[in-house]
């Protein structure tokens, strides 16, 4: 449990959080263009089309959250 704690810290931290939050933006913008590029620029795009791309930019967010996380958790655990 104390490992949970540490880890949601090191998640939830402003460092993390900022670089995760970029790379969500561009990759995430990337995605969102590779999956709905011709709606985008057509103009034609819907609500769940909206909702798609926001939940396309958690999956970045989501893998650049973990693998900080993971990678600070692996230089505070004994070896």
């Amino acid at each position: 449990m104390a490992n949970f704690k540490i880890a949601l810290q090191i998640w939830l931290s402003k460092k993390i959080l900022y670089r995760s939050v970029k790379t969500a933006l561009v990759v995430g913008t990337i995605l969102a263009f590779i999956n709905h590029g011709d709606l985008i620029i057509s103009g034609a795009l819907t609500a769940e089309c909206w909702i798609k791309m926001g939940l396309t930019c958690l999956v970045p967010y989501s893998v650049a959250s973990w693998t900080a996380t993971r990678a600070q958790m692996e230089n505070i655990e004994p070896a």
